[in-house]
């Protein structure tokens, strides 16, 4: 065997067992459902419901522009949510509807609920990720 096939052996073993002996650093994000107070701490006015154990928000821009249409009733709004009380959203909750407005599924899509108030429909879109 020559000398430079020895070296060169020599540097690709020590290639080898550098890459097999370097640990790689994995890390993994988990995506949770954002909470109220984490919604409204980004935008105090943000309008929330809470159905089902889920976060609901309007004014979205391509969500008011959506073509969806009443469904079933599946409630109404049951309690008002105050910032700075110290409550916990709930179900059936809201910061901005009055207590007693229905709430309706839609039949296009399972992430947008429909209330009205004074006539006017508006559109909520289920925050799923954070």
């Amino acid at each position: 065997m020559s000398y430079r096939t020895l070296i060169v052996l020599i540097v690709a073993v020590s290639i080898f067992v550098t890459a097999c002996g370097s640990k790689v650093k994995e890390t993994q994000y988990v995506s949770a459902p954002p909470t109220a107070a984490e919604v409204l701490k980004e935008d105090n006015k943000a309008d929330l419901l809470m159905v089902h154990d889920t976060l609901y928000q309007t004014n979205i821009d391509w969500v008011n522009q959506l073509e969806v249409t009443k469904d079933k009733e599946i409630g109404k709004v049951e309690s008002k949510y105050s910032v700075g009380s110290g409550q916990t959203f709930k179900n059936k909750m809201a910061n901005n509807i009055p207590v007693g407005t229905k709430i309706y599924s839609t039949k296009e899509r399972n992430d947008v609920l429909i209330v009205e108030i004074n006539g006017i429909e508006k559109k909520y879109y289920a925050l799923t990720e954070g």
